[in-house]
């Protein structure tokens, strides 16, 4: 949508009804400064290892992740937005 329509807080609205008992929610803002390690790091960090390359939210809850901006990582000579690959 156009910017100013309200994309964000309709989003964030809508989180902010789920159970803080069953879910965690993450907001990751991407620009064009933002970087696949980077992005990675930021999701790392609310995850736990659990077996292997099993990885989850802390305390068996579920987690949503809103990626905000998804469109505005840099665009590569390929015309490929590297962070947004993962």
């Amino acid at each position: 949508g156009a910017p100013g329509t309200a994309k964000t807080s309709t989003a964030l609205m809508y989180i902010s009804k789920f159970s803080q008992d069953t879910m965690l929610s993450k907001r990751l803002n991407l620009s064009s400064a933002t970087q696949p390690l980077g992005f990675q790091k930021s999701i790392e960090g609310e995850i736990e290892r659990k077996t292997g390359k099993t990885f989850c939210p802390p305390g068996g809850k579920k987690m949503t992740v809103f990626i905000d901006d998804a469109a505005m990582p840099l665009v590569n000579k390929w015309g490929d937005q590297i962070t947004n690959e993962l």
